[in-house]
């Protein structure tokens, strides 16, 4: 436990408290709390069709790619241990 930084107890109560525990509850006790319902419900995602990609406007492609690069990082970052 001496090893974890100050920013490493940051992420890690961020992780747990601050995600976590409420994403853990939506998925319990209704899944439109979750914070992927919320997200996509701001951009009025066809729920039944979500990779109806004829529908998606710009700004739908643009969010689409910053997640995936995003996922993409993370994987590398916290996966792999690549990109520090």
């Amino acid at each position: 436990m001496k090893s974890i930084t100050g920013w490493g107890w940051y992420w890690i109560i961020w992780a747990v408290v601050g995600f976590g525990i409420p994403e853990t509850y939506g998925l319990i006790k209704n899944a439109k709390d979750t914070l992927s319902w919320q997200f996509w419900g701001l951009e009025h995602i066809n729920f039944p069709h979500p990779f109806d990609f004829a529908d998606w406007t710009p700004i739908h492609w643009f969010i689409g790619l910053v997640l995936l690069a995003f996922v993409i990082w993370l994987g590398g970052h916290l996966v792999f241990g690549i990109w520090r």
